[in-house]
């Protein structure tokens, strides 16, 4: 299974991931490096900095979700929103994973406002924590088989101790990881009757010779 291309159901996470890597290009080209970038092209390209975002430029808060750090950022979290939106993005519906991703993903940015004040910040990191968040929630749910929870929650849980580790010895945002995460276990809450209805119609529909 290609998870680069668009399928039944499954059509925002490639999409989202197109976004991520033409934000990319234009900021590798702007400063002719895939690792040195300039003040200015952070600027121009959304990056989410709590000076501009004092001064009014609040959108940045969302557009920084699509800008990144490096190629080492940017395929970690190209690979984690296509396996989680692979997962979660049928049983949402379009509508309802993109509403998860953005919002999950500006709570990340404003905890980074709060938290981590004249730094730099940018990245899906939040947003795919979220969305991580969401997992959590449906994972400890019924709808999982207990054999295949245990599983999925020790995967889980390596993935986040990994990450909120290297926030702890190299310049990573953990205050956007732990926001995105904790309105994800949110959205997860409030998503999960939503997907046992949207469940229950896909099972009520007849199947076709």
């Amino acid at each position: 299974m290609n998870l680069l291309l668009p399928a039944p159901g499954y059509k925002i996470s490639p999409l989202l991931v197109l976004i991520y890597g033409l934000v990319f290009v234009a900021m590798s080209i702007m400063n002719l490096s895939f690792t040195q970038y300039s003040i200015q092209s952070l600027y121009w390209l959304g990056a989410n900095f709590s000076p501009w975002v004092d001064a009014g430029q609040w959108w940045r808060l969302g557009t920084s979700i699509f800008v990144h750090f490096g190629l080492m950022h940017l395929v970690f979290n190209s690979v984690s929103t296509l396996f989680l939106g692979r997962f979660l993005e049928p049983l949402l519906g379009h509508v309802a994973f993109i509403v998860v991703f953005l919002t999950t993903g500006l709570c990340a940015s404003m905890a980074s406002y709060v938290f981590n004040k004249e730094v730099y910040s940018a990245g899906a990191s939040g947003a795919v924590f979220g969305l991580f968040g969401l997992f959590i929630v449906l994972v400890l749910s019924n709808l999982v088989r207990p054999e295949v929870r245990n599983e999925w929650l020790k995967s889980i849980g390596v993935i986040l101790v990994i990450n909120l580790g290297m926030g702890l010895v190299l310049p990573v945002d953990n205050a956007a990881h732990l926001g995105g995460l904790a309105s994800g276990l949110v959205a997860g809450v409030i998503a999960l009757p939503l997907i046992r209805a949207r469940l229950r119609r896909m099972r009520s529909l007849p199947s076709s010779e």
